[in-house]
């Protein structure tokens, strides 16, 4: 039983951890000028060839589909805003699936179901819906949580499962950027 405790509690950490990082990184890349990296970019000695293939081009709209077990969401949007990507170029959808469903609901909801605790992703979680990035959860994650949709928040959209989501989004250009694409990273 305290294991179980201390795994929900770790669990619950990271959680809000990633969702915090997320948060200032994208906070921070609203300010860089799309104008900002024309020539390429100082990284000690090394420096990327301005015809390397896979740069980031500024004006070019990108894609991006994420769930919140990748770590490597903020330095991703960190990384773009470097090459002077700015948040107009941006289009970011965040998927609350699985044990990340619960930060889809409501303080209130939340509270009743985590012994009066406050939900620690509201504000951050509305915070970058102020910066346009759209987070949905699962129904069937809903549903798991055996709460209603009026459990969660006014802006995060109930959609299909994970998978769906993912899959469909990809056939619209958006890049999965998650456990699949950290393999290779």
């Amino acid at each position: 039983m305290f294991r179980e405790a201390a795994d929900e509690k770790l669990n619950h950490r990271r959680r809000y951890t990633a969702l915090r990082c997320l948060l200032a990184v994208t906070a921070t890349s609203l300010g860089a000028s799309t104008h900002a990296m024309a020539t390429p970019r100082q990284e000690g000695v090394i420096r990327e060839a301005s015809d390397a293939p896979g740069r980031p081009t500024p004006g070019h709209v990108y894609k991006f589909v994420f769930d919140m077990n990748t770590r490597a969401l903020g330095n991703l949007i960190s990384e773009y805003a470097s090459y002077g990507i700015d948040a107009g170029h941006r289009s970011i959808v965040v998927v609350l699936n699985g044990v990340h469903a619960d930060m889809a609901l409501t303080d209130a909801s939340y509270r009743r179901s985590h012994a009066n605790k406050e939900n620690p992703a509201l504000r951050d979680m509305q915070a970058l819906e102020r910066l346009g990035v759209v987070f949905t959860v699962p129904a069937r994650d809903v549903a798991s949580l055996s709460i209603s949709a009026a459990d969660i928040q006014p802006g995060v959209k109930i959609g299909p499962r994970a998978s769906i989501v993912y899959l469909d989004l990809e056939s619209e250009g958006y890049v999965f950027s998650g456990l699949k694409s950290l393999i290779t990273e």
